[in-house]
């Protein structure tokens, strides 16, 4: 009889909420690509995002492997052997492998993040690139829509359970920790009347969500809805909502290019309740219907 062999994420039994998502990738896969030299240094092993995550708690004696959770808004507390912070949004909190930790959603105004449970010789080494101190696990790095974007792809990719695509994720992985540290480095404080990248990493993690106006002003600025408008056209140079439609095709075309989603199961991925209504946006955007994109780029990549 095969001895089982339990995974490497031992992930926390918080309930998922439909906007939740969490993904645990089979350990025979990650045995399998632990070897691999684009991958052997750095390999996730589960990824997740949990939005207001209410009740969300999880304690570990001895982890078998790294974490790190990407703080979005609200707050929480961490515990790593005995010593005890806060963890804020715009925080990342860094728990090694083997180093007994705790750690809970503030009850009052519970965090919303991406964690990735991770794997392999290197992640020491980005830890450390992330930390200016060891013993300050947690680290300012602000919101960003970047970290946010690439989080959402690392998400995606790793659903895929096969070897290419486990490969890409592996190397977005690298990409999160190398502009986390680069963040780090560069935090300032923000004194300009509207932060455009908390804006833009609040609209990217709303993709699969329909969103008012009133909501995105209210989430991320202090702003009148008239200044917000103002202001955020000013520095990007089209509407808050008209940007969040791009960002909404932007990732369309990603599962159009990587997944064999049919075109309905991407608009409702996308909070698009009717299929028709998605296609003519994406046209709109793209110049094509989003059979045609697909169809194109197929062509493209067998040419």
């Amino acid at each position: 009889m095969t001895e089982f062999t339990p995974p490497l994420a031992e992930t926390s039994k918080w309930p998922l909420p439909k906007a939740g998502r969490r993904v645990v990738i089979p350990q025979t896969l990650v045995d399998e690509l632990a070897g691999h030299p684009l991958c052997r240094d750095c390999q996730p092993h589960g990824v997740g995002y949990y939005p207001a995550a209410a009740g969300h708690h999880m304690g570990r004696v001895a982890p078998a492997d790294d974490l790190f959770i990407y703080c979005l808004a609200g707050s929480g507390v961490a515990e790593v052997e005995g010593v005890r912070r806060p963890v804020r949004a715009g925080e990342v909190l860094l728990l090694r492998e083997g180093r007994r930790h705790r750690y809970r959603a503030n009850p009052g105004d519970p965090w919303t993040i991406y964690w990735v449970h991770l794997g392999g010789a290197g992640v020491a080494a980005y830890f450390d690139e992330i930390q200016s101190d060891e013993r300050a696990f947690t680290v300012s790095v602000g919101v960003h829509s970047r970290l946010t974007e690439e989080l959402e792809l690392l998400l995606a990719t790793a659903t895929r359970f096969q070897r290419q695509h486990q490969l890409y994720a592996a190397n977005l992985l690298k990409s999160v920790l190398s502009y986390m540290a680069l963040m780090r480095r560069q935090r300032q404080s923000r004194n300009a009347a509207l932060d455009v990248a908390r804006v833009q990493a609040w609209l990217q993690t709303r993709l699969h969500e329909k969103i008012d106006l009133g909501e995105l002003v209210a989430a991320t600025s202090a702003l009148s809805r008239y200044h917000f408008i103002r202001e955020y056209k000013r520095h990007t140079g089209q509407t808050p909502m008209q940007a969040f439609q791009h960002l909404k095709i932007s990732r369309a075309c990603y599962l159009l290019d990587i997944t064999e989603l049919s075109v309905a199961d991407v608009a409702a991925d996308l909070g698009y309740e009717d299929p028709y209504h998605f296609s003519r946006q994406f046209k709109k955007v793209m110049g094509v219907a989003p059979r045609d994109y697909r169809r194109e780029r197929s062509a493209h990549l067998r040419d």
